[in-house]
């Protein structure tokens, strides 16, 4: 018996590309069958997590950032909603900005109206994994990362030091 008749069909039952679909089909449930159980096994536990602080600056923000931060301290991203990272502290100090003097000189002074921004963000993470992530994207200490909460948002923090806890 061959494996491929004349008229194309395996073993001569089946046809080869009516196979290839149903191989695919399998294939593509299996694969969306494994990433749902992946998903209950995390949102029950069983998978082990590491918890990290991740300090991140935010430059030369707004008074009322601080303020914005404190109504809710949970990450949330539009893509992800709510992350697996919270705010834990918020610590404020005068922003040092470039001015332009009267003869032309560029010279640091401190803003009167802007803030550095230190945010402490306490992170569970899988425990399994080679990098630490906040929601979609791995955080490595110079790295950029966006604080966002549903009332503020920080564009372009800095990653300042990353600490297991």
């Amino acid at each position: 018996m061959k494996l491929i008749d004349e008229k194309g069909r395996l073993f001569g039952k089946v046809n080869i590309f009516d196979f290839i679909i149903l191989l695919a089909i399998v294939l593509v449930v299996g694969g969306v069958g494994y990433k749902l159980i992946q998903r209950s096994k995390e949102k029950s536990g069983q998978i082990p997590v590491k918890n990290y602080i991740v300090t991140v600056k935010c430059a030369a923000m707004p008074d009322t950032f601080s303020k914005a931060l404190e109504k809710d301290k949970r990450l949330y991203y539009d893509n992800d909603g709510f992350v697996n990272a919270k705010i834990v502290a918020i610590k404020e100090v005068p922003a040092v900005i470039e001015v332009t003097t009267a003869d032309g000189k560029l010279v640091e002074a401190e803003s009167p109206s802007l803030n550095d921004v230190y945010v402490d963000l306490e992170v569970a993470d899988k425990a399994n994994e080679e990098t630490i992530k906040i929601g979609r994207t791995t955080v490595s200490v110079g790295s950029k990362l966006n604080i966002k909460t549903i009332y503020a948002l920080g564009i372009d923090g800095v990653v300042m030091d990353i600490k297991e806890k």
